[in-house]
């Protein structure tokens, strides 16, 4: 008995470590993708989330040779919801919530 229940609370403190049950932890992120760029730094939001807050998108840092950036997108075939940087972005029920770069070709 006493082995099944320190496995269980070693079992509960990794799951609450790593994310993985959101009855415990309910905690999103807003991770930003370069979708191909060639340069620049990920921008980074260290706030966790719970559903319902909202996130403001943060700013483009990224760079991509002969393209200029155009918005944030939920798909990175721009296919998804788009955000310019200073939006209000209401947290779905996710863990992570991916925005795309996208980028329009120069001329």
């Amino acid at each position: 008995m006493r082995k099944s229940l320190i496995l269980l609370n070693i079992f509960t403190v990794i799951l609450f470590i790593t994310g993985c049950d959101l009855e415990y932890t309910k905690y999103c992120r807003v991770i930003y993708d370069g979708n191909g760029v060639t340069g620049g730094e990920r921008p980074v939001d260290i706030n966790n989330y719970t559903p319902g807050q909202i996130a403001i998108v943060l700013g483009n840092t990224y760079t991509k040779t002969g393209h200029t950036f155009k918005h944030w997108n939920t798909h990175w075939l721009d296919t998804g919801e788009s955000y310019n940087p200073g939006d209000a972005l209401v947290i779905p029920d996710h863990y992570f919530i991916h925005l795309y770069a996208i980028w329009e070709l120069n001329n």
